[in-house]
């Protein structure tokens, strides 16, 4: 039965996407570049030309983040995490082969996912573990029905885009949106300008497919606009708590409420893990997020470094 759900969910997302790419984006580009910049070539060059570069920035922008959501995986656990390898660490424990097991991994790789201790466990104090996928979870990972695997850092699957949102793909995720909104609220408000300089000129309006294609659009953009800024405000403010969806809906449990989010390492050090250390990059959709999806840094060893440093 939940394969079959999940089946349904991973359908409904192709359609989702088919409908975005076949039906809405071919419809605002005709509207705003052909319907509204290019008539202005005639009368006002300056005006068309702003428009149109303006809009095709942003455009670019959303398009890219929006692939790159899409094909970019959002991030499985590794393979030094799953059940065999345990029980091969714990066999070569019981029979002092740890030397020769030792070899496989890096050198240096003091921050391996086996003995860095975890800032969430189990009620028993126990590593966590899925069942389904027989491998254990590192912090932050959750299980992700529709994929039917563990995700890093999951946030949430998304229908709009066909995948997971995790540790990968989660700046995209949030250009994505935020150019969405941007370019939702940009050829709105040209519309409602066009309309209210129609009016105040004395044109006379017409209705017809023209004027209704702008209607569709204007109406379309105007509800994407709404709904997106909220939804990109909320995952701001996520961003900047360094919280995922599924971590700010577990904070609503009365039982861990009052729980510290041993993630948050400051508005600032938030932001760079998501959107990287070069500024030039941040709202571009390239790079990706500091670290490996399986270490985290916690504000509880961000002090001790701190302490340690402190002469």
């Amino acid at each position: 039965m939940a394969d079959k759900w999940s089946d349904q969910i991973r359908a409904c997302g192709l359609f989702f996407i088919s409908i975005v790419v076949l039906m809405v984006i071919p419809l605002v580009y005709h509207c705003f570049v052909f319907l509204t910049a290019l008539p202005l070539w005639q009368t006002n060059t300056a005006s068309c030309v702003v428009l149109l570069v303006s809009f095709h920035v942003v455009f670019l922008l959303l398009i890219v983040s929006y692939w790159k959501v899409i094909f970019t995986d959002a991030g499985g656990v590794p393979y030094e995490l799953d059940e065999a390898w345990i029980s091969e660490l714990n066999l070569a424990h019981r029979f002092g082969l740890e030397a020769e097991v030792s070899e496989r991994v890096s050198e240096g790789q003091e921050n391996s996912p086996l003995t860095v201790p975890s800032a969430e466990r189990k009620l028993d104090g126990r590593q966590r573990y899925c069942r389904k996928c027989r491998k254990f979870k590192p912090d932050r990972a959750h299980h992700c029905k529709y994929c039917g695997r563990c995700v890093l850092k999951m946030d949430h699957h998304c229908p709009w885009v066909n995948n997971c949102i995790g540790y990968c793909n989660y700046k995209y995720f949030i250009l994505f949106c935020s150019y969405t909104t941007i370019t939702c609220f940009y050829v709105a408000a040209t519309i409602f300008t066009g309309f209210i300089s129609t009016i105040i000129q004395g044109h006379p309006l017409q209705f017809t497919v023209v004027e209704f294609e702008f209607l569709v659009v204007f109406c379309l953009m105007m509800a994407v606009t709404v709904v997106l800024t909220g939804f990109t405000g909320f995952h701001y403010m996520l961003l900047l708590k360094n919280m995922s969806t599924i971590e700010h809906v577990e904070k609503r449990d009365p039982t861990k409420k009052d729980q510290v989010n041993p993630f948050d390492l400051g508005r600032e050090r938030n932001f760079i893990q998501v959107f990287g250390t070069n500024p030039w990059i941040w709202f571009l959709p390239v790079g990706g997020s500091l670290g490996d999806g399986v270490h985290w840094e916690t504000a509880e060893s961000l002090g001790h470094m701190s302490n340690n440093a402190a002469p």
